[in-house]
């Protein structure tokens, strides 16, 4: 599986689930997610980790969830370990997410 980042995607690429439903473009690709904008599909901005990409091609991204799926998750901020290292309610919610988290003794490979 490729170890997607950063520099393989860029503002404006469409974003699809598996079941090929467009879910929104690139807003902004950071060092660990990308933000999808909100719009008709998603109520809210949404960030996704690198670990969520199936396939990057010809200004496309297909997701390894369905549109479903992806609606569930309640990723709409982004993980920002530097910042709230302190912060137990924000580690929390990351590692409830299933938001890679480097600084989980119990369990540092959770995706």
């Amino acid at each position: 599986m490729p170890n997607w980042s950063q520099h393989d995607l860029h503002p404006h690429m469409s974003v699809y689930s598996a079941d090929d439903q467009k879910l929104g473009q690139v807003a902004q690709a950071y060092e660990d997610s990308f933000l999808v904008h909100k719009g008709l599909f998603f109520p809210k901005d949404r960030y996704f980790p690198y670990s969520a990409i199936a396939t990057v091609e010809d200004e496309r991204i297909h997701l390894l969830m369905n549109a479903d799926e992806a609606k569930q998750l309640e990723w709409e901020k982004r993980p920002d370990y530097q910042h709230h290292l302190d912060d137990p309610v924000q580690l929390m919610y990351d590692r409830g997410h299933g938001i890679h988290d480097p600084f989980d003794e119990t369990n540092p490979s959770n995706p």
